[in-house]
């Protein structure tokens, strides 16, 4: 499981943001890996592609996040830009 930019809020994504939903899936018998990375100023969806390229991963399931039309088109967005340049299969849930 990769995590891009993890952040702790008050909005509830825990102290590890990731942790609480790989403990779930490691309770169905998935194995799980929590990664953390920063972008670093990149974009994300170019953090999220390359590292599954360099991984050799060929799916992506992610959550599908919106912002306003207004913060999209100034700041862009991660759901937008992966269904724009996806190089393997996804499957989003919002």
């Amino acid at each position: 499981m990769l995590v891009v930019d993890a952040a702790s809020t008050p909005s509830g994504h825990g102290a590890l943001p990731g942790a609480d939903i790989g403990t779930l899936l490691a309770r169905h018998g998935v194995t799980v890996e929590v990664v953390s990375l920063s972008s670093e100023g990149s974009d994300v969806a170019d953090v999220v592609l390359n590292w599954m390229f360099d991984h050799d991963a060929d799916l992506l399931v992610m959550g599908a996040y919106g912002h306003s039309r207004a913060r999209e088109w100034v700041l862009g967005g991660a759901t937008r830009s992966i269904l724009d340049r996806m190089t393997v299969p996804v499957l989003m849930s919002h």
